[in-house]
Order: C-alpha cells, then sequence, then structure tokens
C-alpha cells in the first residue's frame, strides 16, 4: 500500500471517529442531520468513503444546527471542538467543522490563516432560500461578497500564484476591509444567511457549500424524512428522498469520475495524526 492509501485510511478513520460522536449527540436529543455531497454519494455508491475523498459532509436544518451547537457546547467529547465564527475569531467560513484535538489537516487556502486546522467533518446549516429568483440572485450576490471579505480580512488565499488578476482582486479586497471589522462582517453574513428562515420557502440552501448557491440550493421536500444507510462499519442518515438529491447533483451518480478527476480536492500541504497515526 502507497503513503496515499494508507493515509486516506488513517483519515477515514479519523472522520469515523468524528461521525460516532455527530450521530451519538444527535441521536441522544433527537436532532436531525443528514449526509450530503460527497459524503451521501460516498453511501450510496461505495457503502462509505469514496476512496479518494478526504473530507466528510454533514448537513442540519438550521433549527437542528443550532441545536447540535447547544447541546455540542457543553457535552462534545474532550478529544473534539467545534471551529466556527463563536468559537474561533480566525475562521472565516459559514459553517461549523468538528475538528479532533493533536491532528493537523493543513490545506493550501488556509497556509496564511491563523485558524485552527486539524482534521474535520464539516456540519453545513440548510437555510431557506427565497422563493423568488431576483431575491435569490440578490441573497448569492451578497453572501459571495461578504464571505469573500472576510476570507481576505483574515488571511486566506483563495487564488493560485499564477491568478494575477484575482490575487489583485482580493488584495484589494483585503485593503478594503482594514476599514471594516471583522464582528461586522461576520453579523451581515449570518444576517443575510438566515434572512429567509422565518418564511415558508420550497428550497433550502447551503450557502458555505463548495458548489456555489444555484447548485446548492435544494428541494426542502428532500429532507422530510430521513433513511439509515450502509457507511463503512456503522450507518450513517441520508435525505429520505437521497436518490433524487444524488441525480441532481451527480447526474449519472452510480458512475465513477475518470482517474485524473479523483483526488486530492483540497490540496492538503501538510498532514499530521498525532495519536490517530497506528
Amino acid at each position: 500500500m502507497g503513503q496515499y492509501e494508507e493515509n486516506q485510511k488513517k483519515l477515514h478513520r479519523c472522520h469515523l471517529i468524528l461521525l460516532a460522536e455527530i450521530k451519538r449527540i444527535c441521536e441522544k436529543h433527537n436532532i436531525r442531520y443528514f449526509a450530503i455531497a460527497g459524503t451521501l454519494l460516498g453511501a450510496v455508491r461505495h457503502t462509505g468513503f469514496i476512496p479518494w475523498d478526504d473530507d466528510m459532509d454533514i448537513g442540519m436544518l438550521r433549527e437542528d444546527y443550532e441545536r447540535f451547537l447547544s447541546v455540542a457546547k457543553e457535552e462534545l467529547d474532550s478529544r473534539m471542538f467545534l471551529q466556527n465564527y463563536e468559537t474561533d475569531e480566525k475562521y472565516a467560513l459559514p459553517f461549523t467543522k468538528l475538528m479532533l484535538r493533536g491532528t493537523l489537516f493543513e490545506e493550501r487556502s488556509a497556509v496564511s490563516s491563523s485558524a485552527a486546522k486539524c482534521i474535520y467533518v464539516d456540519v453545513f446549516p440548510l437555510d431557506n432560500a427565497p422563493d423568488s429568483e431576483e431575491e435569490r440572485a440578490a441573497q448569492d450576490k451578497k453572501t459571495y461578497l461578504l464571505r469573500r471579505l472576510l476570507l481576505a480580512k483574515l488571511g486566506y488565499k483563495v487564488y493560485e500564484s499564477h491568478e494575477t488578476k484575482k490575487k489583485i482582486v482580493y488584495t484589494m479586497l483585503k485593503i478594503f476591509t482594514l476599514f471594516i471589522s471583522r464582528k461586522a462582517l461576520v453579523t451581515a453574513i449570518e444576517n443575510e444567511i438566515r434572512k429567509y428562515n422565518t418564511i415558508p420557502t420550497e428550497n433550502v440552501v447551503n450557502i458555505g457549500g463548495a458548489y456555489g448557491y444555484k447548485k446548492e440550493m435544494l428541494k426542502k421536500s428532500w429532507f422530510d424524512t430521513s433513511a439509515e444507510l450502509p457507511f463503512e462499519d456503522t450507518t450513517i442518515a441520508a435525505p429520505g428522498a437521497y436518490k433524487d438529491y444524488l441525480t441532481y447533483f451527480y447526474g449519472d451518480y452510480m458512475t465513477p469520475p475518470p482517474e485524473n478527476k479523483r483526488g486530492d480536492r483540497h490540496n492538503v500541504v501538510n498532514l499530521d495524526f498525532g495519536p490517530y497515526s497506528d
């Protein structure tokens, strides 16, 4: 077995430790959670992790997400901690990472950031998306700009060295943010993301997701029920309409991508399993 394959096995073992804690808390307190994105795809196509995947994605409707955070503050396994706007002032993303203490998972985009960088599972809030196309477009543009201002302010590098124009734009954004506090940016982002949660809507949106607002907008009815799917040596909760979700997201989801489209999506530059090396 090569080093890459060995690291993947160790990484997935760490993810399963974190998943077990999410499941424990959610099942104890009747909090609904769902495997989403590549984690859901892996559950269906591989009955576990996609072999070349290096992260884990969990989604929760906003009410459940807030309950999970509240309970986790009191009950979380001491080997772990939550990273979000509230717990890490150097963190710039609008969702929570459940992190494993004593490990290192450093992505190229975060090398210049002072935020904590441990092996993690992403926990995304799913918020109501407005039914109006005009309002969706406005929310997309506003959250996109605000999030990038915060990324620039906190030192995240979201461009490659050869992307000169992008580098110039982010340098200008960083200068602009010298006149805006982190607290003001976080408040503006959170207010905009939660803006439609008191209004009945047809769709929810994962604004922190990797695929952009339009792709991350999902039918709320897909999450009306849950399904329990085999996942490695355990099970994982999925949206009841997981087949509709996967078809929407990936098309022919049972056919793996070509080999040149697989691999290190997060551009990991430093990886250390600490006490989980064996």
